[in-house]
């Protein structure tokens, strides 16, 4: 049984995720990096919630700890009531084929010694979806959906351009009949032009299958155009979160407001200028005590610098850490 249309589908509480990694010379030491500090956040059957932020903030880090592509550390993730850290066996890779990725860099997630039929295949073989002659016509059906031809199954991924090669990894990703995919920075390498046309394959296929992304960019503008909610990430942890109209158009967090002055504008005249503390972005290797923010931020007080603001909620579905709004 699956969750119907505005349940949640996705639950992640309080995610955390460390990595360790040795710094200097000639002795070196060990650090650790907190790349997500109890993360928590809910999807709807059908629904896109984006995630974003700087580079290096823990947003595809998230969605690795959420596949168990790399293992949390602690906290909770449960996908249509299933506890996905604690499956195994059987679960687990019942899981597998409702839980998928497309990933950021089309060349390097395709086997370049694989043609094209049998990158889409093996899944299907795996899985038990088709068997002999119809694992090719279900390939075959799989490329039509996305765009290209049954010709392309006979090809290697060095012969497609950058957004083709995309097309397939979503179809690879749709091969198992997913509810929920996680799209990390899906469009970021490819061009303006191509990146519009990968979006509206994405929005049909979530209408037409009933699809739920999670949806990780750097790029406003692209998760206003997808998604229905959105959480800003801000060194691995989430300082904003609520519908995407709302946060855009009345960002409350400075970090998210930050983001939005920093988005280009087409008209000059209407782009809004932040300004923001002198000095370097903090390490995460160190982040700043208190809110991690404090630094870079024109309102921090006395106790941002001493105190990690809670996420509080400041509307029905709107959260925000910041003791702006205490």
């Amino acid at each position: 049984m699956t969750a119907p249309p505005g349940e949640p589908l996705l639950v992640v509480s309080d995610l955390a995720k460390t990595f360790t990694a040795k710094r200097g010379w000639p002795v070196p030491t060990t650090v650790t990096v907190r790349a997500v500090d109890r993360v928590s956040f809910t999807v709807a059957r059908g629904d896109a919630l984006g995630i974003v932020g700087e580079s290096g903030c823990g947003k595809s880090t998230v969605a690795r700890a959420c596949l168990r592509l790399s293992e949390p550390d602690s906290g909770s993730v449960r996908f249509d009531g299933v506890d996905v850290l604690t499956a195994s066996g059987a679960r687990l890779r019942a899981l597998r084929r409702r839980l998928q990725i497309v990933f950021q860099d089309p060349a390097s997630a395709l086997d370049p010694r694989q043609r094209i039929a049998e990158a889409l295949g093996e899944p299907i073989r795996v899985h038990g979806i088709a068997r002999g002659k119809d694992v090719l016509t279900t390939v075959e059906r799989l490329l039509d959906e996305v765009g290209l031809p049954a010709s392309a199954a006979r090809r290697y991924p060095h012969e497609f351009s950058g957004g083709q090669r995309q097309r397939i990894g979503i179809a690879r990703a749709l091969a198992l009949g997913p509810d929920l995919i996680f799209a990390d920075e899906p469009v970021s390498a490819l061009d303006v032009s191509v990146q519009a046309q990968i979006l509206v394959l994405l929005d049909q296929l979530r209408a037409r299958r009933q699809l739920a992304f999670v949806f990780i960019s750097h790029d406003l503008g692209v998760v206003r155009h997808f998604c229905q909610h959105v959480a800003v990430m801000y060194l691995g942890r989430i300082v904003e979160q609520g519908p995407v109209p709302t946060i855009f158009d009345e960002p409350l967090h400075p970090y998210t407001q930050l983001l939005k002055a920093s988005s280009p504008v087409p008209d000059p005249d209407n782009a809004v200028a932040m300004r923001l503390q002198e000095g370097e972005p903090p390490s995460p290797v160190a982040p700043p005590p208190g809110c991690h923010f404090h630094p870079r931020c024109p309102f921090a007080m006395d106790r941002c610098k001493a105190v990690a603001p809670p996420l509080r909620e400041t509307a029905p579905g709107r959260i925000v850490a910041c003791h702006l709004y205490g």
